[in-house]
Formats: structure tokens, sequence, C-alpha cells
């Protein structure tokens, strides 16, 4: 059995507390939120290590189990409630966000998106994460190619390992 976060570095750096209810593994069902939409399987993984962060990675798959899509990245916890974040994913996007944690629900939004030569034309991104009843529902909208940002994904997940006490 793996050992929680907790049990290999006790403490949370105070600037953390605001997104606990994250730490630890999330699996579900999800879902692409556009025409022509299609469900997939997520898991989410939230860790930290002591510093005022918390790393992410996420991996989704096909109902039949093939991987689909996945991308890293680093949440930045500052005093006030604000959070920053930076996501790279392998289709060659990465995206830096701005944002608050308020009552359990973390929201952000992108200040700056990169793209590598034949990427897609995302132009921006908003992130949502709040915790439901025990079920964390990960919301994602994005803009491209010229359109308005638009709902794109909603998973929802439950805990399948807990880090925190």
């Amino acid at each position: 059995m793996r050992a929680s976060y907790r049990e290999a570095m006790p403490g949370i750096h105070p600037l953390v507390e605001p997104v606990a209810f994250l730490l630890g593994e999330w699996e579900g069902g999800g879902e692409r939120l556009w025409p022509g939409g299609f469900s997939f399987t997520d898991h989410l993984r939230f860790t930290t290590d002591g510093r005022p962060l918390v790393e992410y990675r996420q991996t989704t798959a096909t109902p039949e189990g093939t991987p689909s899509h996945g991308e890293v990245g680093y949440l930045l916890l500052k005093p006030g409630g604000t959070a920053h974040m930076t996501v790279a994913q392998p289709s060659g996007i990465t995206e830096t966000l701005e944002g608050s944690v308020l009552e359990g629900v973390l929201s952000l939004c992108s200040v700056e998106i990169g793209r590598t030569p034949g990427a897609k034309a995302v132009t921006a991104s908003e992130r949502r994460l709040s915790l439901r009843d025990g079920v964390l529902i990960a919301e994602l909208a994005i803009a491209m190619n010229g359109e308005p940002l638009a709902p794109h994904t909603r998973s929802q997940l439950q805990r399948t390992l807990r880090t925190e006490t």
C-alpha cells in the first residue's frame, strides 16, 4: 500500500490548506461538452511536499482504456487565497492561469497560452475544481479558432487515495 502524503511528510503548508480538499487521487467519468462529444475516464492526482504548491497530474482514457490525453502542472498558492497554475500538455499547449480559492472552489482563468508549431489554436482557458458531497467536479472551458470561451469537458470523480488527514 502506498504511503499517503501525511505519512511521508507530515504537515501541509498553511497556504495549501484552502485546497487541501484536492489532495489525493481521484477517478471517474467525464464527457466532452462540444457537439460530437464523447465520454472518457479521468484520473487526477494532487500532491504537495510542504512548500506552498501542489503538483498536478491528469490522465484520460477512452472507455476501452486507451490513453487519450494527459497534462501536468503546478498550483502555487499565495496569501489571500490567490492561486497561480501552470499546465503543460503533450499536444504542445501550455497554460498559465490565475485565480482564487473560495469556500472549496478553485477557479482559474488563463493569462497566457503557449503553443508549439502545429498545436491546436487554443487562445484561452478556464478551469474550475469544486467538491460537492464528496464528488470532485472538474470543469474546463476553452477558446480556440477565434471562437469565445465555451465549456469543453466536465468530469465527476471519486477519491481513490486520501492524502490529508
